[in-house]
């Protein structure tokens, strides 16, 4: 997007060209918001459809289907930020992975953001995810529910990488736009 302003020297003339800039910068500035926006949006539609086909626990239900995470993504626009969010129980484990079972040695990650935020299999819930299986807290000594843990799925992350891919697309979208 790019936009010629030709004046001559004069005041009329100047004023003119400083109407057609002023102009121009709050185009900018207004698709550049919408850029913001759009990829945020984009970012937490992917994440949305990875969580809600993603693996909660590898546990059975009594239909013999395996849980999907209870998580919601959101967007929130606030000022010049916008934040992708993932709230939910389920959102950490999925995002990241639970149990040396699906995803690899304890006190390693398979996410490549999981070292970085201290996100390593076997260290939460007392250590019980460095076993192939364990007892959920839910469980009784009489109807033991056992799991071997969460695959890490990585929605948040993998929405980042597919839309990162995509900026190029995406500004040509706004900015290629009048």
């Amino acid at each position: 997007m790019s936009k010629v302003i030709t004046f001559e020297l004069g005041t009329k003339s100047i004023n003119q060209a400083i109407r057609q800039l002023n102009a121009y910068k709050t185009e900018l500035e207004t698709k550049t918001e919408r850029l913001r926006e759009l990829i945020a949006e984009r970012i937490a539609w992917s994440a949305s459809n990875g969580f809600s086909t993603a693996i909660a626990d590898d546990i059975f239900t009594g239909e013999g289907d395996r849980p999907t995470g209870d998580v919601q993504v959101s967007v929130d626009h606030k000022g010049d930020v916008s934040v992708v969010i993932a709230d939910g129980n389920d959102a950490v484990f999925i995002e990241f992975g639970a149990g040396v079972y699906y995803n690899g040695s304890a006190g390693s990650s398979p996410h490549p953001k999981g070292e970085e935020n201290n996100f390593l299999i076997g260290e939460y819930g007392k250590g019980q995810g460095k076993r192939k299986a364990w007892a959920l807290p839910e469980s009784t000594s009489e109807n033991p529910v056992l799991t071997h843990g969460t695959p890490a799925a990585m929605p948040m992350y993998r929405g980042v990488v597919e839309v990162t891919n995509m900026i190029g697309e995406l500004a040509r979208e706004v900015f290629g736009s009048d």
